[in-house]
């Protein structure tokens, strides 16, 4: 006896819609469990179609296998003994459980049943055969149940009509032309496979056999136009009966199973196109949306969905075909208390379970681990029952879109925490700045602060003078950079309120020429505004702060005697404003650096020392808030120019 490739015994239990096969089920869990071996339920699904008792049967014991701790799965195969085989050697099954079956007749052989075809196909497992203790096989053929399943449709009814009419025409012209009779017969084999591939079911197939033999005796038979026919041609009516039917019943077949294919095709690649949507998808909401519209489009039906807020649930989402109502005259109320349980225990319930089976709607934890996301809800109480193929892909859809919300989370904590990081890292270098380039400032004015009161009455009014238009200087340095640092916070944090108005740039140029630092006075200062009219949209306080920084910075890396010119001018819908000095310019390489928190450069001055690097940073973010842009270029042959933009504002004038 082989065993799996785990080194664990791997017990197979067929799953079917006999009534006996709940027994089959419990004597395969107690014989797992006795053996400590891995269980899984097999259910080999055929292209007949089945009414909705057996349906019903099959789904309800394969939630008992499912309940016991069995695997499920879902074979396809017209061949139950090969489809099972199959699945046994390739997965390493080492025993096969399953009920007493009555086997099945043909024509060329006798009474055969799945046992013994398992143990032609599959040697080396071992079978283990439950006992069936009825007397009749409901699973069998049935002439009741079959009419039962077949469904009446006219449409069908005159299709067949009129491919016998079609064929009873050609019979005629073949006739008339001389050809043999056997090429009418033919004709009508013909049209039996017409019927069976144009009408649904096995009806019309059965009724067009019997209806060509019968029209072809009625027709083309002596005597004509009647019944009755020579005995000779009782073996050409069965013969053609024969492969009438024959051929009707394989081209049924064929059909049945290019549409299960086909079926089965489409909801493969529903599965498949999920990977590649919740790849795409950016955000949580995403996720979910792809989530909800692929569930839709595999089960067909309407499906809702309640995200997790925090430790709740959130509104939910609805999205509703028109196949089952949508979700029209359920009290969503009680319904939501069952998701709510579904969420805080992290299991399915709701329709097609044992708890809570009275809901019209089936609720499903989309979890990883023990962690819950959302739950969807899936419509099933006015709709054809979920096969367990679908279900299947339905887990997988849910587990994939686990792992992408996983993701997405561990993704926005890993921001976070860089974020955070960020912050702590932008914190840690501002204390460092400010305590090692502040303690310059803050120790002349405590040194001249001294020496005022220490030699009050033996210093001249000129060195007193010098003194406190040092301390006055350092002050005001001070105070600068505070509110500096209290407008990049605000920046940062993305409190900043802009109070935009239209207003003149030439009126913000003024108001920021009176508050420029006391050595512009030894710089030749002038404008260059094209038009003194010119008016955008700005926060004119703000704006008037990043004129103040730029002409400060020319001020601080040029020297005594340099020219600075500010200047605006219209290009479009956008104002270009700029400051440009003729100094040393900015270091190759560095035009984007200096935009930077804390960047300071080559310090060119000796009141370069004060800098710590957070003027253009803040002109940077006070241009961006306002829509604009701000870059520097280098001037030839030396010097630099500071260029900003904002919107142009467009003033109506009344009319007097």
């Amino acid at each position: 006896m082989e065993k799996s490739k785990t080194g664990r015994e791997r017990i197979l239990v067929c799953i079917s819609a006999s009534p006996t096969n709940v027994d089959v089920i419990r004597r395969a869990v107690v014989l797992s469990n006795a053996m400590h071996a891995e269980l899984i339920a097999l259910y080999v699904e055929n292209s007949e179609t089945h009414d909705e008792a057996q349906a019903k049967a099959v789904h309800d014991h394969l939630g008992l296998a499912e309940r016991s701790g069995a695997l499920l799965t879902t074979v396809y195969g017209d061949d139950p003994a090969t489809a099972i085989a199959q699945y046994a050697r390739v997965s390493g099954i080492t025993k096969i459980v399953l009920g007493k079956s009555p086997g099945r007749r043909s024509l060329f052989s006798p009474k055969e049943t799945l046992m013994s075809r398992l143990n032609e196909l599959a040697p080396n497992v071992e079978i283990i055969i439950v006992p069936n203790q009825l007397t009749a096989d409901p699973t069998r053929f049935s002439l009741s149940r079959f009419l039962n399943r077949e469904r009446f449709s006219a449409t069908d009814l005159a299709k067949t009509a009129l491919i016998l009419a079609v064929c009873t025409g050609m019979g005629f012209v073949f006739k008339g032309v001389g050809l043999a009779i056997t090429n009418v017969v033919l004709v009508y084999i013909l049209g039996v496979m017409a019927v069976s591939l144009l009408t649904t079911g096995y009806l019309y197939s059965l009724l067009s056999s019997l209806l060509s033999v019968l029209v072809f005796n009625f027709f083309f038979t002596e005597p004509y136009l009647s019944l009755r026919s020579s005995p000779d041609y009782f073996a050409t009516f069965a013969v053609m009966f024969a492969v009438a039917l024959l051929s009707s019943s394989l081209t049924s077949r064929i059909k049945a199973q290019s549409i299960q294919t086909a079926n089965k095709a489409y909801q493969t690649e529903v599965l498949l196109s999920t990977s590649q949507l919740l790849q795409k998808a950016e955000d949580r909401e995403a996720i979910l949306a792809v989530l909800q519209n692929q569930l839709s489009r595999l089960l067909e039906h309407s499906v809702l969905l309640y995200p997790m807020n925090g430790d709740g649930l959130g509104e939910p989402v609805l999205h509703e075909i028109d196949q089952d109502g949508g979700f029209e005259g359920i009290d969503v109320q009680w319904e939501r208390a069952i998701s709510e349980w579904v969420a805080q225990n992290a299991v399915h319930a709701g329709r097609t379970t044992r708890t809570f089976s009275e809901a019209r709607c089936l609720y499903m934890a989309i979890r990883s681990g023990r962690k819950v996301w959302a739950v969807v809800g899936i419509r099933a109480d006015n709709a054809p029952p979920i096969d367990e193929y679908r279900k299947n892909l339905m887990i997988s859809i849910l587990d994939e879109g686990a792992l992408a919300l996983e993701k997405d989370h561990m993704t926005r904590e890993k921001q976070r925490v860089e974020e955070s990081a960020r912050q702590e890292a932008l914190r840690a270098n501002l204390l460092r700045s400010i305590s090692h380039d502040l303690r310059t400032p803050l120790t002349s004015i405590s040194g001249n602060a001294a020496l005022l009161m220490e030699n009050m009455g033996r210093l001249d009014e000129a060195h007193r003078q010098e003194l406190y238009t040092s301390i006055y200087d350092d002050a005001i340095w001070l105070n600068g950079l505070v509110e500096n640092l209290l407008m990049i916070t605000r920046t940062e944090n993305g409190t900043i309120a802009l109070h935009l108005q239209a207003e003149l740039v030439t009126e913000a140029v003024e108001e920021a020429l009176r508050h420029l630092d006391r050595n512009a006075s030894r710089r030749h200062i002038s404008t260059a505004i094209e038009d003194d009219l010119l008016m955008v949209r700005m926060d004119a306080a703000l704006i008037v702060q990043v004129l103040i920084n730029l002409l400060n910075n020319a001020v601080k890396y040029t020297p005594d005697g340099a020219h600075i010119v500010i200047g605006a001018r219209r290009a479009g819908e956008m104002a270009h404003i700029w400051v440009e000095d003729d100094g040393q310019g900015v270091p190759e390489g560095d035009e984007n650096k200096v935009f930077d928190m804390f960047y300071t450069g080559v310090k060119r001055s000796p009141d370069s020392r004060r800098g710590i690097g957070l003027g253009l940073a803040l002109c940077k973010s006070i241009v961006q808030a306002h829509g604009g842009e701000i870059r520097v270029e280098n001037l030839r042959p030396h010097g630099a120019r500071f260029v900003f933009t904002l919107p142009i504002a467009e003033v109506i004038e009344d009319e007097q």
